[in-house]
């Protein structure tokens, strides 16, 4: 009788993700997932390479990770014409119209929707066409970020919450379903509180909690000012100060991260080449 073949987690040069070997898409069982989750807890971030499947084996596959999470763009111009719990992210067009959400353009330092009260554990990415270059994304450890914190900056940090508008996003963009606010005071608007220091629900470990940008983003009870520069040492030490592990993509590749202990970005590409990736989105717990 053969022996079934281990799984392994291969971690790479950066703290942040691991390559998993042995996992076969088509015949797991409950006994590969609780490894599979607790790899995903101990890197952060994985890595399954020219995995070959289809959508439905991912969204079968994501189902043992959580309830599903529609992200903002599915109900724009990211659905997927079948399976519901995708998010397709493309530049192709179709009819004169974008097939999929979030074009070309470089994506900057973030968490996934994190204004939301209970923003999503994590993600799963696969790559469906990818351009010969371009379009890599990067992956970095919140814990790393806050556990390499000077000491005035972690005292500056412990038991402080953070507010994010929810209003515009990143663009300059409403949201959907937001209208113009009347007061010019970001702090006014309708938005989220989190902890800037949350605890993973899972790991206990403490992880930095910066959000997507510092653009309306407020250390809440700091004058505005002091809050701005605050944050700004934060953004410079997390995103300047850690190990980044840089994905470039081949078809196939399948990235999953936990969004409670990671941010990640995407470098652009040349627009007249076409990358379609496919995302589900798992959900996660109210920080604290």
């Amino acid at each position: 009788m053969l022996t079934k073949q281990r799984l392994r987690a291969v971690q790479n040069d950066s703290n942040v993700c691991a390559d998993i070997e042995g996992f076969d898409f088509n015949a797991y069982d409950a006994r590969d997932i609780e490894e599979l989750r607790r790899f995903w807890l101990q890197y952060g971030v994985l890595r399954f390479k020219k995995t070959g499947i289809t959508d439905a084996q991912q969204v079968e596959f994501s189902r043992h990770f959580g309830d599903f999470v529609i992200h903002p763009k599915q109900k724009q111009e990211g659905g997927h014409p079948t399976h519901t719990e995708i998010l397709v992210i493309s530049n192709a067009m179709k009819d004169g119209k974008p097939s999929g959400a979030m074009g070309n353009s470089e994506a900057t330092w973030h968490t996934d929707t994190w204004f939301y009260e209970r923003p999503p554990a994590g993600a799963i990415l696969r790559a469906v066409t990818v351009p010969p270059s371009g379009g890599d994304t990067y992956f970095l450890s919140t814990y790393s970020a806050y556990e390499t914190l000077p000491d005035a900056l972690r005292k500056a940090t412990d038991g402080r919450q953070i507010f994010f508008q929810n209003v515009y996003d990143k663009t300059g963009k409403l949201r959907l379903g937001k209208s113009t606010p009347g007061s010019r005071d970001f702090r006014e608007w309708t938005g989220i509180v989190h902890p800037l220091v949350r605890i993973h629900g899972e790991t206990g470990r403490k992880a930095l909690y910066l959000g997507g940008t510092t653009e309306g983003a407020w250390i809440v009870g700091m004058p505005l000012d002091e809050s701005e520069a605050l944050l700004l040492e934060l953004w410079d030490h997390t995103t300047k100060g850690q190990e980044v592990f840089v994905q470039q993509w081949d078809q196939g590749d399948i990235m999953m991260w936990d969004n409670r202990c990671t941010m990640h970005r995407r470098d652009g590409f040349d627009p007249s080449l076409i990358r379609i990736m496919h995302r589900t989105t798992t959900a996660g717990e109210r920080p604290v």
